[in-house]
């Protein structure tokens, strides 16, 4: 088999707005650049292609450019590309969000043309390669952000100053480093890396790619400054690294310390790591229909006294000035019920290279449902939850409609039904026999 990597600078230009909040927040600095990295493998039979950008999120429109152009590039088929964002909340503006977050249709050409060109310049250098998997468990650097509290209620990242209210996590975590790492010549020159957390920890005016640049330098640290690093994120809907019961998981840097902890686990993986026992590709997609969730009649009537409360200064209630949220999600629960459609679309995709499956999925799925398509796949397997479009959130069933619970609220990136999740497992499940 065939590999070969390559990596690209899209760092967007400053005063650019970088998505991942309520508020618009423009670009001032640049604290960590960001990258395109992809991964190509080809046999005689097949050809496909990894890129990972360093964005908040990517939408179909933009996988399908990017598709176009690597087939103009290369022989690599469109439908055997996966785009992946790792969900950084320091990146460029490739998302539309509330009333301030757009879209800039420069950079977004600029980040078409830098992810399909990685491909195409990872085709080009690729070589003859052994490919060996590995895997570890990380613990301490990513925790479950949703906690069942001593009251009954449920709450997202509960204060760190009162952990004496907390009772327990909702669930617990996966703590899998799984890695595909590629040697030519005997030497590493590229490592896929699966790992579930947010990066949300760099969050304000300054472009960033997080930890998954401090990742990337230690794994260059060990292989030398040519070695690309591949970073999948993911199901981390309810992942990130705050634990209330340790404060140094909110002390500035934090960030740094996550990516070189990863990279010590994904080394670690790798020195252990065994041989592909198959040498051979496939890929598969689908495209499955889940359903929006509509508020209920009390849910409106609750977002119309919000509305009414704020009277002719309700034109002044901005992201920026306090109790946002409470407009932010009262509109948008007229938003929803105004919306005409009931349903739509999510296109799943599966890779298999050599022993390892990778499940390319739309939804910030929580972490049970990650754990349930490896249980469901007959092999080790890396999930996405960023992979060709951005659907939302998809929290457990029992967990939809806790107030307390972030990923959960009715809002543009939280409204599926609550058996999207099962949906989706099942969907790539169901690939498998594609393949």
């Amino acid at each position: 088999m065939k590999c070969g990597f390559y990596e690209m600078d899209i760092t967007p230009k400053l005063g650019s707005i970088i998505p991942g909040g309520f508020a618009a927040r423009y670009a001032e600095n640049v604290q960590e650049p960001l990258f395109a990295r992809a991964f190509v493998a080809e046999t005689e039979q097949s050809a496909l292609a990894v890129v990972v950008v360093d964005a908040c999120g990517i939408t179909e429109d933009i996988t399908l450019r990017v598709r176009e152009r690597v087939a103009q590039l290369t022989p690599i088929p469109a439908e055997n590309v996966m785009l992946i964002a790792t969900h950084c909340h320091g990146g460029g503006p490739t998302l539309n969000w509330g009333e301030e977050v757009v879209t800039d249709p420069e950079y977004l050409t600029l980040l078409v043309n830098r992810a399909a060109d990685s491909i195409a310049l990872a085709y080009f250098r690729a070589e003859e390669s052994e490919l060996v998997k590995g895997r570890e468990e990380l613990y301490g650097v990513a925790f479950i952000r949703d906690y069942l509290m001593k009251d009954g209620t449920y709450k997202t990242n509960p204060s760190r100053n009162e952990p004496e209210k907390i009772e327990r996590p909702c669930t617990e975590l996966d703590p899998e480093v799984l890695v595909i790492g590629v040697r030519q010549g005997g030497k590493q020159i590229g490592t896929i890396v699966n790992f579930a957390n947010h990066p949300a920890i760099v969050a304000k005016s300054n472009i960033s790619s997080d930890y998954i640049h401090y990742l990337s330098e230690g794994m260059k640290k060990e292989f030398g400054q040519e070695h690309v690093t591949v970073f999948i994120n993911g199901a981390l809907g309810n992942v990130n690294h705050f634990n209330p019961f340790d404060l140094e998981t909110y002390q500035p840097g934090r960030h740094i310390i996550v990516g070189e902890r990863l990279a010590e686990a994904a080394i670690a993986a790798l020195r252990s790591a065994q041989p592909m026992k198959e040498n051979s590709l496939a890929c598969a997609s689908s495209r499955i229909t889940v359903r929006f969730r509509k508020p209920s009649l009390e849910y409106l009537e609750a977002a119309k006294q919000t509305l009414e409360s704020w009277g002719d200064d309700l034109i002044n209630r901005t992201p920026k000035t306090p109790e946002y949220t409470k407009v932010f999600y009262a509109m948008q629960a007229f938003r929803f019920m105004a919306d005409k459609r009931t349903q739509r679309e999510l296109p799943l995709q599966l890779m298999r290279v050599g022993d390892v499956y990778i499940a390319g999925t739309p939804i910030q799925m929580y972490t049970e449902f990650g754990k349930a398509i490896k249980k469901g796949l007959p092999s080790a397997a890396m999930v996405s939850a960023f992979a060709n479009d951005y659907a939302g959130y998809v929290p457990t069933p029992d967990l939809i409609g806790q107030p307390g619970i972030y990923e959960a609220r009715l809002c543009p990136t939280s409204a599926l039904e609550a058996d999207t999740g099962d949906a989706v497992v099942q969907g790539i499940i169901d690939l498998q026999a594609a393949l």
